[in-house]
């Protein structure tokens, strides 16, 4: 993608082009995001599309960039909510329950862009980058609790515990209720049973050192 807009209208136009096919996705997929449909979606011209995208591709990368964003404000979101809850079960349900609906509401650009991802190095660059913030909006719900942690390096335990919450997000995004093992669960319900295994790897004693 091209330099960033400065100017507050050319900033205004890049929003409407991010917003008509953001709109597109939505309705018809990758497919329907085209250069053609988002010029005439966003009521602009072909010229102004390249003063700011260098091509289709170029325009993927900034809506991957403002996913990543507006997945962030929700990350942050949802950490203000998890840490109102006076326990840390109780803070990891909130927080687990909050990214499972997240990957619900937005699995069908988190399908697309992992996809993308597997032979586009910029985006797969750009998602790599956003990890550690997510990583981070996980221990902040977690170590308010650091005392409780029964493990002689607690930083490790909640990188671990993160990447077992990680991968299950991302099983959970990936895959309907039904297709990762043939069963259905809600998200209330599996958010419920996998908080019940990170605060069991949490404070529990570990049996292998």
């Amino acid at each position: 993608m091209k330099r960033p807009p400065s100017q507050a209208r050319s900033v205004a136009s890049t929003n409407r082009m991010l917003d008509a096919a953001e709109s597109l996705f939505a309705a018809g997929g990758a497919e329907a995001v085209t250069i053609e449909s988002v010029v005439r979606e966003a009521e602009t011209s072909v010229g102004s599309f390249y003063a700011r995208f260098s091509n289709r591709d170029g325009l993927l990368a900034a809506m991957h960039s403002r996913f990543i964003e507006n997945f962030g404000m929700e990350a942050i979101a949802a950490i203000a909510v998890a840490l109102k809850q006076p326990t840390l079960e109780r803070a990891l349900a909130s927080f687990t329950k909050q990214a499972f609906q997240s990957a619900r509401r937005n699995r069908e650009s988190i399908l697309f862009f992992v996809a993308t991802s597997a032979t586009d190095t910029s985006l797969r660059h750009q998602g790599l980058a956003a990890n550690p913030g997510f990583a981070a909006a996980f221990a902040a719900v977690v170590l308010p609790f650091r005392e409780r942690i029964n493990h002689r390096n607690p930083e490790i335990a909640i990188d671990v515990a993160f990447r077992i919450f990680f991968a299950i997000f991302i099983q959970r995004a990936l895959f309907t209720p039904r297709e990762a093992t043939g069963r259905a669960i809600t998200d209330a319900a599996l958010a419920k049973e996998i908080t019940n295994c990170l605060v069991l790897y949490l404070v529990s004693p570990a049996p292998l050192s």
